[in-house]
């Protein structure tokens, strides 16, 4: 593989990783692939607010977060699950190093209006990513940002996105429990960005396909293909890589072979 070759960034939620397509990565990092891979966690999140009787709150499907939420947020994103998805990522034979974004700082936010400390990334500062590399690490990055008073929480996928564009990825991979969008029991194969919205405002995507496919849309603008794929199956990170139809595909390049 060329030494020049763009690296990949892998969304995974906050659950376990074994059994699955991160199975694949020792071979991926084998042939030269640069990875770095972001994680979610919000059951982990909410079942620790409602066991500290914190109560969680959501507007427009991200979570409203006090001062309060943020300081648990910290401990268990940066914290638990973080650790936890580096030790197991490491039981595949994968060095792996856990980091949020506010380390470096990594990710630069501005707030979202209403939401308290939710923050947009606006900014990718690429270094601490890059020496991880440089020692032959994974960052494994927890989806939080720096931004005007410190820490804030950032919706997982877009952290995602955001990271790939500002490392000028090649590929984004969102993983999740299904084979990609769906309509009709089918998984839709390619798609616009634009496209993308289309399939939100018409009512196809709902729930937690709302965020993926939006982060995406804002990855493929970015210039990186960005695909939807099931985690849950060995195989389809290598298979996507080598040309294979997996997922859903949600590119720039898709209009013009739509025409």
């Amino acid at each position: 593989m060329s030494a020049t070759a763009k690296p990949m960034v892998i969304k995974v939620g906050g659950g376990a990783l074994a059994g699955g397509a991160l199975e694949d990565l020792p071979n991926l990092l084998s042939a030269g692939h640069r990875v770095a891979v972001v994680h979610g966690g919000g059951v982990q999140l909410t079942r620790m607010l409602d066991a500290l009787g914190i109560p969680t709150r959501f507007h427009a499907g991200l979570r409203v977060t006090d001062e309060k939420s943020l300081e648990v947020a910290e401990i268990v994103l940066a914290g638990g699950v973080n650790k936890s998805l580096a030790r197991e990522l490491n039981s595949l034979g994968v060095l792996a190093a856990g980091i949020s974004g506010t380390d470096g700082p990594t990710l630069i936010v501005e707030p979202v209006p209403d939401l308290g400390r939710v923050g947009k990334v606006v900014r990718v500062e690429p270094h601490l990513v890059e020496a991880l590399w440089d020692g032959g690490f994974v960052p494994v990055v927890a989806p939080l940002g720096f931004g005007p008073e410190g820490a804030y929480n950032v919706n997982a996928d877009m952290a995602a996105a955001a990271l790939a564009t500002g490392l000028g990825a090649g590929n984004l991979f969102l993983l999740t429990d299904v084979d990609g969008l769906l309509e009709g029991g089918e998984t839709l194969e390619a798609l616009t960005p634009e496209e993308c919205e289309a399939h939100v405002q018409s009512g196809l995507a709902a729930g937690g396909m709302v965020p993926k496919l939006r982060a995406a849309a804002e990855a493929a603008r970015g210039g990186v293909e960005a695909r939807i794929v099931n985690g849950n199956r060995k195989g389809v990170l290598a298979a996507a890589l080598a040309g294979g139809q997996v997922g859903t595909l949600i590119s720039e390049g898709v209009a013009a072979c739509k025409q």
